[in-house]
């Protein structure tokens, strides 16, 4: 029932804490609802060129991204910019090692989270994304898949020296995102 192993993806304990992860110690797949956020903040590069060549992005997020009605066209423009850069990769899971697990988490799950969580867990990476029942997932697999929101990039950006605490909680405005239980330090 091991990670990457070709066994099926083992469910574990629901009460076990939810893994959290910097892009400097693993690479990390980018899940929409990250570069969504990042994007509406008007932050995508500048926080992703932080820890430049450790960004995943599953092509199911790309096509996500750019099926955004009125900010499509200007996401996958930054995307395809990042990648040319070589701050991000795009990828695509391998149908005979990956896929069951892709099928298996696409019945509850988008394909932009299901791609984004079988890409980490099969290539023992971490994974961006801020869906609850996706960070769930992440927490009941066997091993748990590390994850980080998006105020842990930003608060991670911080304690790494790559932004000021006032220009974090700036961008973290920008998101929109509004739950209390979410801040940056």
């Amino acid at each position: 029932m091991g990670r990457g192993r070709g066994g099926r993806v083992g469910l574990g304990v629901q009460n076990l804490p939810l893994t959290t992860i910097s892009p400097s110690q693993l690479p990390i797949a980018l899940d929409n609802s990250v570069v969504s956020n990042l994007h509406r903040a008007g932050a995508l590069a500048i926080v992703l060129q932080f820890w430049s060549g450790r960004w995943l992005v599953p092509i199911y997020v790309r096509d996500e991204a750019a099926a955004w009605p009125g900010e499509g066209p200007q996401v996958l423009r930054h995307l395809e910019d990042l990648r040319e850069r070589r701050v991000i990769d795009f990828v695509v899971f391998d149908p005979r090692s990956e896929g069951a697990t892709f099928a298996r988490l696409s019945r509850t799950l988008g394909q932009g989270e299901g791609a984004s969580i079988t890409i980490a867990y099969h290539r023992h990476c971490g994974v961006a994304l801020d869906d609850y029942p996706a960070r769930r997932i992440c927490n009941s697999l066997i091993p748990p898949v590390p994850l980080v929101m998006t105020e842990g990039l930003l608060r991670c950006a911080v304690t790494e020296g790559h932004l000021g605490l006032d220009d974090a909680r700036a961008i973290w405005a920008k998101t929109g995102i509004s739950d209390p239980r979410r801040q940056i330090l």
